[in-house]
């Protein structure tokens, strides 16, 4: 029904009889027959039940009719009008400037009129991220009709719902009328329908059927409503008896409900006050008993008996109300105490079990729960070395999502594993930090839902089998690179990591006096001749001529064959793992090979295990640098993360299990020789390389020198103590050399030593805080791969509390002897540890400072005058987006430049702000969505389409967009947003 349809109705209603015009009313909906009492047999309920609903209609309709806040028709302004549109527009929920505006009528100049009366009835609330939002002041509250004839029926609902929770909170449950205003002097014959003889009919009959308790004669909504006509005719009626003599006061709707005996409006009400099934309108129908009492008094104010009725009347009603409230508060406060008592009971009982069976706890296996202590002394707690604590017997139990079947993870038992994800990433790629074709590195996130692996494969199958018949989940996932979404988050997947578990191991006495004879000179002495013999072991069995191989070994090989071969008696048996798991191993190496590399699945390539240490180092660095200083290196990291990092720690030390143990010893001797232990011509540099990289590799590809001739065996604890320990030194020291020739201080030491000597403290200085993260992740790395609980990092890396006592115990290593060393220091390297943590680019405050910019900005061609500027956030380049001046060629195809720059910058992922001021995201040449940008208005919220507001950056947005993207959650977000937003054709994305 239009406005001006009610309008018409309110002019018909001021000029007829308003006994004939409800009478009209009551045969349009046809309840003549009900309304004069009519009985209907068990056998017509669904006539009764028509009948109750019509009754709903007609008392919303004459709800309606009354309705003054209209310009002419009662003394409001369009003011008032406007304020009571935005009053109850948030009395549904707190809305964002745009929803009111969009939900405002507007006047003949397209106008709403908010600005003008928003500061008046509400207030501001700026989110922190978000868009801000307007709240209705508590004031205004009072002017809430909760049948306004504009809301719909899911906003009348849900304006109820939200009111009546609110009061509740303060303790007043009713929703009665607001103070309506005057009628205008042609519109003042309306009030007199609210005490004609019809509606006073009307309105008893209603009631009467309610006090009778007949649940099928009547509805809550229908009392509801009569008790809302009830109160606006009280209201008016109390109105009339303010501003005017008793004598002149016409309105007498008081009078007339109580004129008939045992009929009586006044008691039918207090009968329902009593009712159990109109328990929800109790406070609204005490409200009416009072304002019947006021009324009452206003009329017979002159009169004693009266004054003393009411005065009487009122304080019995309002005590009753207090003895309700407080019987409510002490029933609350009976059931805090009752439920606090319980818990102090259980907690009682939990310490009183916990001291009678303390002994059965003491014998109890260490669980795999984090926070308690599993070693009292701080020599335990070392991960490398020959104190290194034990790796306790941790029993892991996991649920599978699919099947909801638990399952211990053992290594002979079917695999377990985890969703995860691999992509190419250049969030922490910086100039010649590493070399050129190394600038990308392989990033493995994983949302850290378990699955077996049947479960998982019977799950992607299905998934193939029913993405390649439907048009829209193409966009999501590409079937071609084995991608999924994960059953129970939908994160974007495109492999699994199987769950290993950690082995328990333990130390003996000796390890002390093995150290006393195993240097770390020595230690180099016996891997170099392990190195050299499996050489010459290797040329042996292919027959070939290793004369020119052993002759510049002969001097090592003399003292050290005996090395070679003792080095066996350090070894012992491989594990084993079941075919499900290696199955699994295979799976993800590929994938990560895949990935990685963009070449194609190949799991016999050598570079197969290179890439899987590579994706376990590059991941640790990536989580590592998002820890803000002032968190712990353990505890700060969510418990996915946790699962996920030790799961690829795993896998990467079990993929030499699955590789060709001559390819990885052959990895090993080219890294070792990266270190100037080891001396071999054509090496990089130590300022060329990527330490943590190499700390990964070393240690994970050491094992492999204990096979030989078929023999499965791998390092006993001992020695997997002592590799793991020299290497983490060397390693280490290396680092500390990088960082320090990288330093001013340094390079003028290089040329002249007594200028150094006012630089110590500094160039000490920067050596500790360039080492740092280096330090946290080995922590990290050490953790996962020996499952050591942690205490404070340099025990648990048995470092030296003064880190440069390294040099002075391993003297004998001269690191700065090797001409590349001095090569390179000669040359323009610009390497600054700690290593800068990347960001987005920076943004100007204002966005009329971009579009400035963006205006100066000229494509190729000077021909095009259509212009799409296109900001890259990763790097800050300019580009020109859907437009074909700009198309290159990208594997073989013309794509936009959009995508040809992500495919450089970030490695096929790419953010990029356009010029309509929103954000596009971009994970490949077929996939990409929009994403809010960090531009809000004056009121918190986005401007897509440039209507004019003014925009500022929001630094919470933007800083949520950094993390996103230094999180790699870019594929996920794209992902979930193609899921939401349903669409039937692909958008071209290769052509932005």
């Amino acid at each position: 029904m239009y406005d001006k349809d009610i309008i018409m109705l309110q002019i018909a209603a001021s000029k007829m009889d308003p006994n004939h015009f409800l009478m009209l009313i009551l045969l349009r909906f046809e309840l003549f027959d009900y309304v004069n009492g009519s009985r209907l047999s068990k056998d017509q309920q669904d006539e009764l039940m028509q009948w109750n609903r019509l009754t709903e209609e007609m008392l919303y309709l004459l709800i309606v009719i009354f309705e003054r806040y209209v310009p002419g028709i009662s003394q409001v302004t369009k003011e008032d009008v406007t304020m009571r549109e935005v009053i109850h527009l948030l009395c549904i929920e707190p809305m964002a400037h745009s929803t009111l505006v969009k939900n405002l009528p507007e006047n003949e100049n397209h106008e709403t009129g908010l600005e003008a009366v928003i500061t008046k009835v509400a207030t501001f609330k700026p989110g922190v991220s978000g868009h801000g939002l307007y709240e209705v002041k508590k004031d205004c509250l009072i002017e809430f009709n909760p049948f306004f004839y504009h809301y719909s029926r899911s906003q009348h609902s849900k304006a109820e719902e939200s009111q009546k929770k609110r009061r509740t909170q303060e303790g007043n449950d009713k929703l009665r009328p607001p103070m309506p205003p005057a009628f205008c002097p042609r519109f003042s014959g309306l009030v007199r329908l609210l005490c004609c003889d019809i509606i006073v009919y009307v309105l008893r009959h209603i009631l009467q059927r309610a006090a009778e308790d007949q649940p099928t004669h009547w509805t809550e909504a229908m009392i509801q409503k009569a008790l809302h006509l009830i109160g606006q005719a009280l209201l008016e009626e109390k109105t009339q008896l303010e501003n005017n003599i008793v004598e002149e006061v016409t309105f007498d709707f008081s009078l007339k409900v109580g004129s008939e005996q045992g009929k009586s409006v006044f008691l039918l009400l207090s009968k329902i006050k009593t009712l159990p099934s109109l328990e929800a309108q109790k406070d609204m129908v005490i409200w009416l008993l009072q304002m019947f009492e006021i009324v009452k008094c206003l009329r017979e104010k002159s009169s004693p008996t009266v004054s003393v009725s009411m005065e009487t009347t009122k304080p019995e009603e309002q005590s009753a109300q207090d003895k309700e409230k407080a019987e409510r508060k002490r029933k609350a406060e009976a059931a805090k105490l009752h439920r606090q008592k319980i818990m102090a009971q259980m907690s009682a009982m939990q310490k009183n079990f916990i001291e009678s069976n303390k002994m059965l706890y003491d014998n109890m296996p260490e669980s795999g729960t984090q926070g308690e202590p599993v070693a009292s002394t701080e020599e335990l707690c070392i991960a490398i070395g020959p104190q290194r604590g034990p790796t306790p017997a941790e029993r892991e139990v996991l649920t599978c999502i699919l099947c909801q079947e638990e399952q211990e993870v053992l290594p002979q038992a079917p695999a377990m594993v985890l969703t995860a994800c691999v992509q190419r990433s250049t969030v922490l790629t910086q100039p010649l930090i590493m070399p050129p074709e190394l600038a990308v590195g392989t990033h493995t996130g994983s949302c850290g839902h378990v699955m077996h692996a049947t479960c998982w494969q019977r799950y992607f199958e299905a998934v193939q089998n029913t993405t390649r018949n439907r048009l829209h989940a193409e966009l999501i996932v590409d079937l071609e690179n084995g991608e999924y979404l994960c059953p129970l988050c939908k994160s974007l997947c495109n492999t699994v990591v199987p769950l290993i578990p950690l082995e328990p191991l333990t130390f003996n006495e000796n390890a002390e006096i093995i150290g006393q004879n195993l240097t770390l000179p020595r230690w180099i002495q016996v891997q170099t001749a392990r190195i050299k013999g499996l050489k010459s072991v290797t040329q042996d069995n292919l027959n070939a001529d290793a004369s020119s191989g052993i002759s510049g070994t002969a001097g090592l090989c003399g003292d050290g064959q005996a090395d070679f071969r003792s080095i066996l008696s350090y070894g012992v048996q491989e594990r084993r793992f079941s075919d499900s798991i290696a199955e699994m191993l295979v799976v993800c190496a590929t994938t990560v090979h895949r990935v990685g590399l963009k070449t194609a699945p190949n799991e016999l390539c050598p570079h197969v295990p290179l890439m899987a240490w590579n994706t376990c180092a590059f991941t640790i660095q990536a989580i590592n640098i998002l820890q803000e200083e002032d968190k712990p290196l353990f505890g700060s990291l969510q418990n996915r993360q946790i699962a996920g990092l030790k799961a690829i720690v795993q896998f990467a030390a079990s993929q030499r299990l699955k590789s060709s143990q001559a390819v990885i010893q052959r990895h090993f001797a080219d890294m070792m020789a990266l270190l100037p232990v080891v001396s071999r011509k054509n090496t990089p540099s130590i300022l060329e390389v990527d330490f943590f990289h190499l700390l990964v590799g070393l240690v994970l590809s050491v094992p492999s020198l204990y096979q030989e001739e078929g023999v499965d065996l791998q390092p006993s604890a001992i020695s997997s103590a002592f590799n793991n320990l020299y290497i983490f030194h060397l390693v280490t020291m290396a680092h500390m050399l990088q960082v320090l020739l990288e330093t001013e201080e340094a390079r003028s030491a290089a040329e002249l030593y007594t200028t150094v000597l006012q630089h110590t403290g500094s160039v000490a200085q920067r050596v500790k805080m360039g080492i740092e993260p280096f330090l946290r992740n080995a922590a990290l790395f050490f953790n996962c791969l020996t499952g050591v609980h942690p205490p404070e990092e340099c025990s648990y890396l048995a470092l030296p509390f003064n880190v440069f006592q390294l040099f002075q115990n391993y003297r004998d290593i001269r690191w700065c002897g090797s001409p590349v060393i001095t090569k390179a220091l000669k040359g323009q390297t610009q390497i600054f540890y700690p290593r800068r943590r990347n960001r987005l680019i920076d943004l100007p405050e204002d966005y009329s400072a971009l579009l400035n910019k963006a205006s100066h900005f000229c494509p190729k061609s000077t021909d095009d005058e259509r212009k799409h500027p296109t900001l890259c956030l990763v790097c800050g380049a300019m580009l020109c987006s859907q437009s074909t001046c700009c198309l290159s060629q990208l594997d073989g195809e013309d794509v936009g430049a959009c995508t040809a720059h992500a495919a450089t910058c970030g490695a096929g992922v790419g953010l990029f702000l356009i010029r309509e001021c929103e954000i596009v995201l971009m994970a490949s040449k077929t996939r990409g969505s929009t994403y809010p940008a960090p531009y809000l208005d004056d009121y918190g919220e986005t401007d897509p389409h440039l209507r004019g507001n003014p925009l500022h950056l929001c630094p919470e947005r933007y800083r949520k967009l950094n993390q996103l993207w230094q999180q790699h959650c870019i594929l996920e977000e794209i992902a979930r947003s193609l899921e939401v937003v349903n669409v039937m054709f692909a958008f071209e994305w290769q052509m932005v």
